[in-house]
């Protein structure tokens, strides 16, 4: 009897410890996934909104092929920075009056096509109207600019070339006063230095104070 209630006494105390550290087991165990699991969350949340974001959104694969951000693929759209160079020099560039220009008829308005070339090694852009001053005797005349035609980028690569137009009034006897010009002094844009071609055309009717007068300048890149 003794031995029995011994052998019942051992089974008691063995059962209740394993109770106890069952239980421990679950405690742990449920303290550990409290913890870890807000943890994980506020990481990846913190790196996939304040880190990757901007890099898919602001980075160089968002950029466009052959876009503005190219800059010499597009000429017309693009902003004069970048890889479509600096804004054209007078110094590199080639100042020529074009073939064919010229009034087409007597009193007719003519036109005078002034092509510039990039001489450089590299491309270059311009956007806007050139200065142009037809010059003769004591006269400086500053012609007005065309602008119904919008400006727009052109980018120059070496070698190429890009135009501008110079539409005039030829003088007719009796219309008014005649201007016989010598020379064409043309300033591109955004520059301060300019370069003189010959005027070898007909006599202009100055119009230096009128609000619309029949001789005035294109934009470059113009046809």
């Amino acid at each position: 009897m003794r031995l029995r209630t011994a052998h019942m006494a051992a089974i008691a105390l063995l059962t209740a410890g394993l109770t106890l550290t069952a239980c421990g087991n679950d405690s742990g165990g449920s303290g550990k996934v409290s913890t870890d699991t807000p943890s994980n969350t506020a990481t990846g949340t913190g790196t996939g909104t304040g880190t990757s974001s901007p890099g898919v959104n602001g980075g160089r694969s968002m950029a466009p092929s052959g876009g503005s951000v190219g800059g010499d693929t597009n000429a017309g759209t693009g902003s004069g920075t970048g890889a479509g160079g600096d804004h054209c020099l007078t110094s590199q560039l080639g100042f020529a009056v074009a073939p064919g220009s010229g009034a087409r008829s007597k009193g007719s308005q003519g036109a005078v096509t002034i092509t510039l070339t990039n001489k450089g090694a590299k491309a270059c852009v311009m956007k806007g109207y050139p200065g142009v001053d037809l010059v003769g005797g004591s006269t400086k005349w500053s012609l007005t600019r065309y602008t119904a035609e919008s400006p727009s980028t052109v980018t120059v690569r070496p070698g190429a070339t890009t135009t501008f137009n110079i539409f005039y009034l030829p003088f007719s006897k009796g219309a008014g006063q005649e201007f016989q010009p010598k020379s064409i002094v043309v300033t591109p844009p955004n520059e301060t230095h300019a370069h003189t071609l010959p005027w070898d055309f007909s006599s202009v009717l100055l119009q230096d104070g009128a609000t619309h007068p029949g001789t005035y300048v294109s934009p470059v890149g113009s046809k």
